[in-house]
């Protein structure tokens, strides 16, 4: 198994359709134990607007799976789908977490979220619910007891915050590009004997004089034409005429 974004992602989609369970993490679901072990669960959980119970609405939805011919079923609530990965698959978390404790773990970010970040609902300062951001348009998200696990467009209104994950710190964060080497200049020369002076005129003192495939690191172009470059002297000063040097680019040394 990846231990990285894609494989986290792929292990997400594997479970869209599973059923949402208060404090799920691939809780295993059969026809002889879903119905005990959703009222369990749920047990005092609260309902929904319409006098639906959480439980009721859990095992209805588990119901439907069975009888569409699912023989077991792994059931998640929203921390725990990603958790189970992280803490039983991979061990990328030591300890079990839940959604308030995975914000904690991500840098958050205010640009748009993008693949392999995670994005959260509040309750006051404290995060209440979790998706994953499984490419620029779509997360998967256990949603609920009438939904499951499901694949939905992301959509920004829907969520308070995002950020990317530090466990995947090193893969989403974009690092910067490494400088392009930039070739050394030399000055060569082609002339049988051509001096090198102490300014950029025949006025300059002769420092010395350099001979036919010389080469010296080029330094700038001085008012006069002349080339300015680096010697074991010290600067000097060189003509530009082309019968006597030219310009060239080196690799630079690796």
């Amino acid at each position: 198994m990846e231990k990285n974004v894609n494989g986290f992602i792929e292990y997400l989609k594997e479970q869209v359709g599973e059923p949402y369970l208060w404090g799920g993490q691939h809780t295993k679901l059969t026809p002889e134990n879903y119905i005990r072990v959703i009222e369990k669960k749920e047990a005092g959980r609260g309902g929904y607007k319409d006098g639906t119970s959480y439980a009721q609405a859990a095992i209805d939805f588990c119901r439907r799976k069975f009888d569409e011919g699912a023989t077991v079923l792994y059931a998640y609530d929203c921390s725990g789908l990603g958790c189970y990965w992280l803490c039983n698959l991979t061990h990328l978390y030591k300890c079990d977490v839940n959604a308030n404790t995975m914000m904690g773990r991500c840098e958050l970010r205010e640009e748009p979220p993008k693949k392999g970040w995670w994005v959260f609902r509040l309750d006051g300062r404290r995060a209440s619910h979790i998706g994953y951001i499984i490419d620029d348009q779509y997360l998967i998200e256990a949603k609920g007891r009438r939904y499951g696990v499901v694949k939905t467009k992301y959509r920004e209104k829907d969520w308070a915050c995002w950020g990317i994950p530090k466990v995947f710190a090193d893969e989403l964060t974009p690092q910067p590009e490494p400088p392009v080497p930039v070739p050394e200049q030399q000055v060569e020369v082609l002339g049988k004997s051509v001096n090198v002076r102490n300014a950029d005129s025949k006025k300059g003192k002769i420092l010395f004089t350099a001979h036919r495939g010389d080469r010296f690191p080029f330094l700038a172009v001085a008012p006069s034409g002349w080339y300015e470059i680096d010697t074991k002297k010290g600067q000097g000063f060189i003509t530009s005429l082309a019968r006597y040097t030219k310009l060239i680019e080196c690799p630079p040394a690796e």
